[in-house]
């Protein structure tokens, strides 16, 4: 399904378009006082939904914990957007689910984005090319960072106090010469094999970990687990869990000594080894 949009300024608004608007759902933009976007069957844009993404990013500070968590590297000694501009709009790009940077390109004619992005934020695919390749490992970790905050201030709004830890491992298929691709047995495809941590109360992502294709679904695991709870003691957490065979065995001699409660899915007897006769 494809959403339309109607967007215009509101200093060309008048007293009678007013009235209309308030008949109709509209919504007035926090992130750009200037716009008003109307759903009144124009077909201005393909992408208006992504209005309302821009709109919640801006009310939860994204960019503001982005700049906070992220120092990305730029050396760049002329430019219009800047780094935290490129990586929100290939946030974007991947929500609205393009699958090629190329998009990009037509995203600078669009007047919605135009609008509420501001012309001079949209960039082309070279420079969504260049974004990556000045990536470094450092940046990765604070991405990670990123990660967390948003969903401790998710936790902070919720109350949420207990949280279930989902931890498995997925895979993301590569193409070309992709640096530390390898072929995975399992998926029988070429690519990572990243291992992810979710929060499965409110299904948010906790962390997540890049790695080579060929590394072992559990490798790390226990490091993981042990990342996602330390930041968790923030909040009066009373239920931790892994599942789908993730656990090793020095997470289990380790958490004798932490002061919370842990249920663990049935499926992890056999790792527990002998905590399967405990309470």
């Amino acid at each position: 399904m494809r959403l339309y949009a109607k967007v215009e300024s509101t200093k060309t608004i008048t007293k009678a378009r007013l009235h209309t608007i308030s008949t109709l759902t509209s919504l007035s933009l926090q992130c750009n006082t200037n716009v008003t976007v109307t759903a009144d069957g124009g077909q201005l844009s393909n992408d208006a939904g992504l209005v309302l993404f821009q709109e919640f990013l801006h009310r939860i500070n994204f960019r503001q914990l982005a700049n906070q968590c992220l120092k990305l590297p730029d050396q760049r000694r002329f430019w219009k957007a800047s780094m935290i501009d490129i990586f929100l709009e290939k946030l974007l790009l991947d929500v609205a689910g393009y699958l090629h940077d190329s998009s990009v390109n037509d995203w600078q004619r669009d007047p919605v984005l135009a609008a509420t992005l501001g012309s001079s934020r949209l960039v082309s695919q070279p420079s969504l090319s260049r974004f990556f390749k000045r990536l470094e490992d450092a940046d990765l970790d604070d991405f990670r960072k990123l990660i967390w905050q948003v969903a401790a201030l998710a936790f902070r709004l919720s109350g949420q106090s207990r949280f279930v830890l989902d931890i498995d491992s997925t895979h993301c298929d590569t193409f070309g010469n992709q640096e530390r691709s390898a072929f995975n047995a399992h998926y029988m495809a070429y690519g990572y094999h990243p291992q992810v941590v979710f929060d499965q109360e409110s299904g948010l992502l906790l962390d997540t970990l890049m790695r080579p294709g060929n590394e072992y679904t559990g490798k790390d695991s226990s490091r993981q687990l042990f990342r996602a709870y330390r930041r968790s003691l923030k909040a009066p957490a009373s239920s931790f869990e892994a599942i789908r065979g993730l656990l090793r065995q020095n997470f289990t001699r380790c958490a004798t000594h932490m002061a919370s409660t842990f249920w663990f899915d049935s499926r992890q007897i056999q790792s527990l080894g002998s905590w399967q006769k405990r309470p």
